[in-house]
């Protein structure tokens, strides 16, 4: 066992997009597990957009920090989702070999009790299904928040129907690209905004969308929408809003179904004086820990999914902690496709 930790933390409040100098790594000694906590060796830490929201001093950002149940503050670690093995244990649930997942920060070691946010991840840390045959990073994002947002929202919230028109913005990432599987699963016709040529490409020719639009170089977005949803749009699943939000509503038929799942044009641009979750795109916000209780029954769903092959997913993977500030920065120069995670340990050796 080691006797030290290593962990990224939060050196200044990011000013505009996130830098890698927004971050220092920490060593720090392990300290002895009280009654009721157990130590997990983090294997996959999970990078997403959203965490960005936490890096700013105002209150607005703290505000959306306490809807996801964590806050990070100059000179702690940064939250972040882990996928681990428990090593060490005094919790009468969580055993040694244990592979669990949790928000439990970007470090090597996390000791943890178990409990998150009562209110919006009452679940807490959570042990992984191995039995379910799927590659342990799955986990950590077909699997993790990324994907079970996606099958929540869609067939949960906006429920898709057999001949709908459904628009996903950035639908390359970790959860659109499932959001539009789903959606053709139904027999719904996929439209999907991404940032690059290579990422229309892979929504197109591996996913199925039946459209890719890239809203980076298309000339007149308002009128690719207009050529690529003649009937208008009865779904709209919302990674991004800002501008593109507003042209994907002006196509909105009667009766059409909006959630607002993600907010990446305005991560780095939010106003002092105004709440994110308080922008009239919020007025149907989606989180998916709403549905916390009923994680067992999307992950072994979605697992059936992939190893009858319905579904498919990729996993962007940078190795070593000292890359996961890099890793994240990335994400905001479309730099990934899929989920993106860091690998900072080995997988345990899985019995055949």
């Amino acid at each position: 066992m080691a006797d030290n930790n290593v962990q990224v933390v939060l050196a200044a409040y990011a000013n505009g997009t996130p830098k890698e100098s927004d971050f220092r790594l920490d060593r720090t000694p392990l300290r002895a597990l009280e009654p009721g906590e157990f130590r997990v060796r983090s294997i996959y830490l999970s990078v997403d957009p959203f965490l960005r929201m936490q890096m700013n001093p105002t209150t607005a950002a703290n505000q959306t920090s306490r809807k996801y149940g964590v806050i990070t503050d100059v000179g702690r670690v940064m939250a972040g989702g882990v996928l681990g093995e428990v090593t060490d244990s005094n919790h009468p649930t969580f055993r040694r070999g244990d592979i669990v997942e949790g928000i439990l920060g970007w470090q090597l070691f996390c000791t943890t009790n178990g409990w998150i946010s009562k209110r919006h991840n009452p679940a807490g840390v959570v042990k992984c299904d191995l039995s379910l045959g799927v590659p342990l990073s799955a986990f950590a994002s077909v699997l993790g928040r990324a994907g079970l947002t996606a099958y929540y929202c869609m067939i949960r919230e906006l429920r898709p129907r057999k001949g709908d028109t459904v628009v996903i913005t950035s639908a390359a990432g970790a959860g659109g690209s499932i959001a539009g599987q789903i959606a053709k699963m139904e027999g719904c016709r996929v439209v999907g905004l991404t940032s690059t040529d290579a990422k229309v490409k892979y929504i197109t020719e591996e996913l199925g969308f039946d459209v890719g639009i890239n809203y980076r170089t298309v000339n007149d977005l308002r009128a690719a929408l207009r050529q690529a949803c003649p009937n208008g749009v009865d779904i709209h699943y919302d990674n991004v809003g800002g501008e593109m939000a507003d042209a994907i509503t002006e196509l909105h038929a009667p009766g059409h179904r909006y959630r607002l799942v993600g907010l990446a044009s305005e991560y780095n641009t939010v106003p002092k004086d105004k709440p994110f979750w308080s922008w009239p795109y919020h007025r149907r916000q989606f989180v998916v820990h709403d549905y916390t209780a009923d994680f067992e029954n999307g992950i072994r769903e979605m697992a059936w999914w992939i190893k009858e092959g319905q579904l498919k997913y990729r996993e962007d993977i940078l190795v070593g902690i000292e890359n996961t500030p890099k890793a994240f920065c990335g994400l905001f120069h479309s730099e990934n496709i899929g989920k993106r995670l860091v690998k900072v340990a080995e997988e345990p050796t899985r019995p055949n």
